[in-house]
């Protein structure tokens, strides 16, 4: 018997690097509840009438402070864990077998398997300077900006009001743009498990805490930036748009918005986001593949967002608590909150065109948009399409035609939005958000006699 024989720690073939199943979803469920503890302890706070003076004067309520620092808190396990880790490997049959990915080869399989920091390291020494950067701006970059701006914020909250209102805004605006990757980690990972056809070709692949921390670090983070307090009203040409409606027109046109929303959305859901397929093979692994019928039509893999779903949900089956972030990411944030937001604003055109009022309908708008990630989901794909482009002698990445269905629905979708917000802006003089007293928007017209707020509206009928 040869000595790996023999050897018990000689991991399987097809093995994979990181943590092991059950750390992952057990150490998930217990940042899950660290999140919720954080909104149901700060809202105990903000109900106390020994804080509600203290409260009333802040931006930010205590359910707010409290979700910030558990979200800031999952940040850096967020970037140094392992993102996700894969392997590839052909067995050749009587104890032989080949690797596909770096420093593989025949007998030889390890797994591919990445922090955040370590991909950034690694894709800038491979050249892909780009994917490098763009890593950095979205996973490094706006998580710092939004704790910045909200320090700012906060601390010149009295002496400049509108700035300080500005530094609020721009949070809630950049807020969810800190995790388009997590969701295109969620596809790969799909692509990867698809190419599996046993005894021959072994694919498998797993999200790791890495996954787990930054996906709820943005997604409570995110959370977090709506309950600040600040008043938000479009300026510009969105308001000049809705100044050039009247209650018909917007009728009309919100109405034809959203079917050409509707064809590319529903049609992108299902068609393919994102493929896979194997790079270039030693020519005598290739022939033995054919000849065992792994022709090069099987050895790749596509993916939709349904049909990912579908797999999420089996997995989910199973146990995996990633596997549920990952499918509450695609059915609520990048489906739910999308198509909820389209019928809300049609709704909205059609209560306008009623003469009733629209004010809370059009304050739920803003909190959907806000957390609606078609555009975040889109971003992520185009930049782990590049950053998988240095493993392109081993697997190659590219978008399909469902991710460009995608961007041309969201384009309708942020139209749409800023049509509607402007034209119901300058009709009810609102602000949208959440308006402390005496920090209302000033009109441009500098006419603030005329400037409501949300709560003077009550009717959601």
């Amino acid at each position: 018997m040869s000595q790996v024989d023999a050897d018990p720690s000689t991991p399987e073939v097809g093995y994979l690097d990181g943590n092991s199943p059950k750390v992952i979803n057990n150490d998930s469920i217990y940042l899950i509840l660290g999140l919720a503890v954080a909104i149901v302890m700060g809202c105990l706070l903000d109900r106390l009438s020994t804080f509600k003076h203290f409260n009333a004067k802040n931006r930010e309520p205590f359910w707010v402070m409290l979700l910030v620092l558990v979200s800031y808190g999952y940040l850096i396990p967020g970037l140094v864990e392992v993102l996700f880790s894969f392997n590839l490997v052909f067995d050749t049959g009587a104890g032989g077998f080949f690797g596909i990915g770096p420093d593989a080869g025949f007998n030889h399989a390890p797994p591919t398997t990445e922090t955040m920091l370590g991909l950034v390291r690694l894709l800038w020494e491979t050249g892909s300077w780009l994917g490098a950067l763009l890593v950095v701006f979205y996973a490094i970059a706006i998580p710092v900006t939004k704790l910045l701006l909200l320090l700012v914020g906060n601390l010149i909250q009295k002496d400049l009001p509108k700035a300080s209102r500005r530094c609020i805004q721009s949070v809630q605006n950049i807020s969810k743009w800190a995790c388009p990757d997590m969701f295109a980690y969620i596809l790969l990972m799909h692509l990867v498990k698809s190419l599996s056809h046993p005894p021959y070709l072994k694919a498998n692949g797993r999200l790791d805490l890495g996954f787990t921390c930054f996906s709820l670090f943005c997604l409570g983070s995110t959370v977090a930036a709506l309950g600040i307090r600040v008043p938000d009203r479009e300026h510009g040409c969105f308001q000049q748009i809705g100044r050039a409606l009247n209650e018909q027109s917007l009728l009309w046109a919100v109405s034809a918005l959203f079917v050409l929303f509707a064809i590319p959305f529903f049609w992108g859901l299902n068609e393919t986001v994102m493929g896979l397929k194997v790079g270039e093979l030693d020519p005598m692994i290739e022939m033995t593949l054919s000849f065992v019928g792994l022709t090069r039509e099987k050895l790749k893999s596509d993916v939709s967002i349904m049909n990912c779903l579908g797999s999420l949900a089996s997995e989910i089956s199973h146990g995996e608590v990633n596997s549920f972030i990952g499918f509450v990411m695609f059915s609520v944030f990048v489906i739910g909150m999308t198509l909820l937001d389209m019928l809300v604003l049609l709704w909205i055109a059609i209560r306008n065109w009623r003469g009733r009022p629209v004010a809370r309908w059009m304050q739920l708008s803003w909190v959907l948009k806000k957390l609606s990630m078609v555009d975040v989901t889109c971003m992520g794909v185009l930049i782990v399409t590049m950053c998988m482009a240095m493993y392109r002698q081993y697997v190659q990445v590219d978008m399909g035609v469902g991710q460009w269905l995608l961007v041309s629905s969201e384009v309708v979708h942020y139209f749409t939005y800023y049509t509607v917000k402007g034209y119901t802006e300058d009709k009810d003089k609102l602000d949208l958000g959440n308006t402390m007293h005496g920090d209302e928007e000033e009109e441009e017209t500098s006419d603030l006699s005329s400037s409501t707020v949300i709560d003077e509206d009550h009717a959601w009928l």
